[in-house]
């Protein structure tokens, strides 16, 4: 450094470090919206751990609003000409005491079941990649409130289309049960998540990620459950971990009885491998 100022000008100096400044926020800038990029597609190859804190509202028959913190790994395989992307939902919930009911509960609190996909997506396909795989829901809740009771398997199919910072995909999963407690309805579900995103740039994103949920097995009128909605979110860095932050609202424009009207989420994503 000495050296340089003498062979230097302090003018010049200052124009390095502004510059190598600059060329460093860029790169970061870059990263993060890179990173958020791929934290849309649910068949990119990396390594996270989503955690998303819904709220819901409006629930008929219940006193006040339920939580539900619900774990949701994901772990990529990448192989030479395909990858593999295992995917988990696990969570943790409350429900407040039932009123108005003929038997009402307790506030109910414990684990929800337990289900786990994996997706096997090819390289090389074209503008529009592609993932299909097993799902398999397992009993694990701790009440009867919380879970099905039944362990359910069927098929997941993943479709991802990006483009000039734009994001368009579709999950899918459909399940059946197939043994559990005798006592309890059998399960035949099917299960959408359709998602819209733009990059705004530096890590920011806006996007639709609503979750459609068909009962097969209810009666007509009670099948549907249809969230509309949307939120932001903006990818950080932690030091050298790379976090996105988000929030998100829906209103349940078709639902059955028992289904609240609103549902509130905010979003923690952990990126270990990017």
């Amino acid at each position: 450094m000495k050296l340089l100022k003498k062979l230097l000008p302090s003018k010049a100096l200052a124009f390095i470090a502004l510059s190598v400044f600059g060329i460093t926020a860029v790169n970061a800038q870059d990263a993060a919206d890179d990173i958020a990029n791929k934290l849309q597609n649910p068949l990119s190859s990396i390594i996270a751990l989503p955690i998303q804190h819904n709220l819901g509202m409006g629930i008929p028959g219940m006193d006040g609003t339920t939580y539900t913190m619900s774990l949701q790994p994901i772990v990529a395989q990448e192989f030479e000409k395909f990858s593999i992307v295992h995917r988990g939902v696990m969570g943790l919930s409350y429900l407040p005491a039932t009123t108005g009911l003929e038997n009402n509960l307790n506030p109910q609190f414990g684990i929800t079941d337990l289900n786990y996909s994996f997706f096997f997506a090819p390289k090389n396909v074209g503008k529009l990649a592609w993932g299909i795989g097993p799902s398999i829901d397992m009993p694990t809740a701790t009440s009867d409130m919380l879970g099905t009771g039944k362990w359910s398997a069927g098929a997941s199919l993943a479709l991802v289309y990006q483009t000039n910072g734009w994001t368009f995909d579709m999950i899918f999963r459909q399940t059946v049960s197939f043994a559990g407690d005798q006592n309890r309805n059998d399960v035949n579900t099917f299960v959408g998540q359709t998602l819209i995103a733009k990059s705004l740039g530096k890590g920011w994103m806006i996007n639709t990620f609503p979750t459609i949920v068909a009962n097969w097995n209810a009666e007509k009128g009670q099948q549907w459950t249809v969230p509309v909605g949307g939120g932001i979110s903006k990818l950080v860095f932690m030091g050298k971990l790379p976090v996105n932050l988000g929030v998100q609202y829906y209103n349940n424009v078709v639902k059955p009885d028992h289904v609240g009207q609103h549902e509130l989420r905010f979003m923690t994503t952990f990126v270990f491998k990017k």
